[in-house]
């Protein structure tokens, strides 16, 4: 039988090792988020009406929208869509993709993915599921310049 010892000394060495894995389990670290591939920036306008423009903008790390139709899955660049209006209908999220040719098309979306950007206080994320807006300004100096 092992003693109290043993539990004590194994209890000891354990407990900096499972409280330094929280970040392993939970949110990523403050200040990090995923980096995209391209330079992109976006305005976010969450369901309480807050605004927040953001560069570096991706939705997991990845710069463009996943989404369901019918049986099928598509996904749409960053660089084609103008805004993207979300909603809930029965409790899916869904998104309207307007693209800048002036078409559109409605996705179920996983309300649980996260969006990511870099803001002039600091990172930005938030849930797919509250947000109500995502616009992409004009990226060829029309509304904003970029300043390059």
């Amino acid at each position: 039988m092992k003693s109290p010892r043993f539990y004590l000394l194994m209890i000891l060495l354990l407990v900096p090792l499972v409280t330094g894995m929280g970040s392993l389990f939970g949110d990523e670290p403050a200040g990090k988020i995923p980096a995209p591939d391209e330079k992109l920036e976006a305005v976010f306008l969450d369901q309480m009406g807050v605004a927040t423009a953001c560069t570096d903008v991706s939705i997991d790390g990845n710069t463009y929208i996943e989404g369901k139709r019918g049986s099928g899955t598509y996904t749409v660049t960053f660089d084609r869509i103008r805004e993207i209006v979300f909603f809930m209908k029965e409790g899916v999220l869904k998104g309207v993709v307007n693209l800048k040719t002036g078409d559109s098309v409605e996705l179920v979306l996983k309300s649980d993915r996260k969006a990511y950007g870099r803001t002039a206080y600091g990172t930005f994320r938030i849930s797919l599921g509250e947000l109500r807006k995502m616009s992409f300004p004009s990226q060829d100096g029309g509304e904003k310049g970029r300043g390059e």
